[in-house]
């Protein structure tokens, strides 16, 4: 299955924080280069924009339901200062939903993946001894 962004915008709407051509987007400003779609696509910068793995692009494990714009949530992969890997669920846009939620809770135990996400601005963290002591010693 091939995958693509096909009009979601949701990494640059605001949820997610860098800068594009000395414009800082973050949470509450979208992409300063972003009407409707990517005003610059072609020539976008390397950092952050063309070196962004969208989690759900990247990984087929994520069903097609779960694409960003569709469920109001960024996922992405990351590690932790010691090398775990785990994803974060960013909210975007709306409260994170239960059959969304439900669905990585279930995906994170039967697979031993770790999860991090936040509802309505709580934190949580899902998975491993290591991971979970290492995401509490870092707050």
């Amino acid at each position: 299955m091939n995958r693509s962004c096909d009009g979601c915008t949701k990494c640059c709407e605001g949820w997610l924080s860098g800068k594009a051509y000395d414009h800082n987007f973050y949470r509450g400003r979208p992409c300063f280069f972003l009407n409707k779609t990517c005003s610059i696509y072609d020539k976008r910068p390397e950092d952050p924009c063309r070196l962004y793995e969208c989690g759900w692009l990247k990984d087929e494990t994520f069903p097609h339901w779960m694409k960003p714009d569709l469920i109001n949530a960024i996922i992405n992969k990351r590690f932790t200062n010691s090398g775990i890997e785990f994803y974060t669920v960013i909210e975007a846009g709306s409260i994170l939903d239960s059959k969304t939620l439900s669905w990585l809770v279930q995906w994170a135990i039967n697979n031993n993946k770790n999860i991090q996400y936040n509802i309505d601005g709580g934190g949580n963290n899902l998975g491993s001894q290591e991971f979970l002591k290492e995401m509490n010693e870092s707050q």
